[in-house]
């Protein structure tokens, strides 16, 4: 009998789920079909066209439900985040037949012997780190790779959608198959979230009962403040909303976007909505302007956001994806002087030499070194993976070909980051100019069909 803490769905909002019709029972393979609107925290806005009276063994059902894993450390968890059923069966073996060896780390089931652990999702994503890696332009090769993963032909086909071929080629083929099956994963556990939100409240109705009474259907329909209650902050309104441009349009201010799938973003912001902890949004090295530190990385270009928020849309299974939005006020950014603020923009020698040298975890020279002292860095994004600055044997063979570009103003230009120290003074920095002014928009189904529609060649 799986343990209470590894189940998705917890028993009482089940029974509760399956009461309204919104969930089945679990069936051989594991899994649950689940009704969209009750998955995470935003799934009931993303989805509000979908009616929750579709009867689950009806033809529209195939639209209005989804296959969840009714554990999240099981075999089912491995073909939702993305394997083959071979795969995930050679993996589920070893995981079950975990050694006992002293030597080597416990699963993070066993019980805690005060030695090293090994996660599930670390178990699942290591080979990604050390096996084979593509970044070429063969779309044969990622198959291939691809195929030594392990990873099922649907989760090949998002990977290789050819809408998202130029950002694709920004990583390698294992970066964006590890973010896949994380993102996936942590989708899962946002709807664990979720579900305990809900249990939560039904236990607290059956201790006011006078309170309890009240229709079926009404009930129903304040589910979503409650799927929201554990992680306030993210808007109703989506990132194409009246809302979400007037956020991005705000006078005096410096507006700058981040994307994020929404299970990452847990912790950042308090009950009221204000900023809570903003370690939640760094970015792990190395980066353009980071070979070893963590850094706090954001874009002005809200086309790049997009973009990058329609690839991870692709990507996903059952996730919610937003984009972070944040204001700082003009005034506070033009305060600023060197070398507290530093900018270093393509084509420029010291752009060339401080990247690969960010991307080759070495050292900056002496005269680079002011870059890495900076509170912020403004520059341009580059859009080569690690590997191919790897292969370079000196930053003066890098070409334009390694700078991300976007289209501004009728012409192709490099896209422009604002990227913040990871340390005390860029963390102190965000936290007093952006602790009222962040939000946090969905990046929705209708955001990403919309955005094809209009943007197949955006990027060429």
């Amino acid at each position: 009998m799986a343990s209470s803490s590894n189940r998705i769905i917890t028993p009482l909002d089940a029974r509760d789920l399956a009461r309204q019709g919104l969930i089945s029972n679990r069936n051989e393979n594991g899994t649950r079909q689940m009704h969209k609107r009750r998955l995470n925290r935003s799934s009931d806005e993303e989805n509000h066209n979908i009616s929750l009276n579709v009867p689950l063994q009806s033809a529209a059902a195939i639209n209005a439900f989804v296959t969840i894993p009714d554990e999240l450390i099981s075999r089912a968890t491995l073909t939702h985040v993305g394997f083959s059923e071979a795969k995930a069966d050679a993996l589920w073996n070893t995981w079950t037949d975990w050694p006992s060896s002293a030597l080597g780390p416990r699963r993070e089931t066993d019980p805690d012997d005060g030695g090293l652990q090994m996660t599930f999702i670390d178990f699942i994503t290591g080979p990604f780190v050390t096996s084979n890696d593509t970044a070429s332009d063969n779309e044969a090769d990622w198959k291939r790779v691809m195929g030594q993963y392990g990873l099922s032909t649907e989760v090949q086909h998002a990977i290789l959608d050819p809408n998202f071929k130029y950002l694709r080629l920004s990583e390698s083929c294992a970066f964006w198959a590890k973010d896949t099956v994380e993102m996936r994963y942590n989708g899962l556990k946002e709807i664990q979230a979720a579900s305990h939100e809900r249990e939560r409240a039904l236990r607290r109705a059956v201790n006011r009962p006078s309170q309890a009474s009240a229709a079926p259907r009404q009930g129903r329909q304040s589910v979503s403040e409650l799927q929201r209650s554990n992680a306030p902050g993210i808007s109703l309104d989506s990132s194409a909303s009246a809302r979400a441009i007037a956020a991005r349009n705000a006078p005096g201010q410096t507006v700058l976007f981040k994307v994020i799938d929404q299970g990452r973003i847990r912790g950042l912001l308090d009950d009221s909505g204000a900023l809570q902890n903003i370690d939640a949004l760094l970015s792990s090295p190395p980066s353009d302007f980071s070979g070893r530190r963590d850094m706090f990385n954001f874009t002005p270009d809200f086309k790049v956001a997009q973009y990058c928020a329609a690839y991870a849309k692709r990507r996903t299974n059952a996730e919610a994806v937003v984009i972070v939005c944040i204001a700082i006020p003009n005034q506070a950014i033009e305060s600023m002087a060197a070398p507290k603020i530093q900018r270093l923009f393509w084509p420029s020698p010291e752009w060339k030499e401080y990247v690969w040298l960010c991307r080759n975890h070495k050292t900056a020279v002496k005269p680079l070194r002011k870059f890495r002292e900076a509170t912020l860095l403004i520059g341009s994004i580059s859009r080569k993976p690690n590997s191919a600055y790897n292969l370079l044997e000196s930053w003066e063979n890098i070409t334009e070909a390694y700078v991300l570009k976007t289209e501004r103003d009728g012409a192709q230009r490099p896209a422009v980051q604002y990227v913040f120290s990871g340390d005390e003074d860029g963390e102190e920095f965000l936290t007093m100019n952006i602790t009222q002014s962040i939000q946090v928009f969905p990046f929705t189904r209708a955001d990403f069909e919309s955005f094809i529609e209009a943007n197949e060649v955006l990027f060429s």
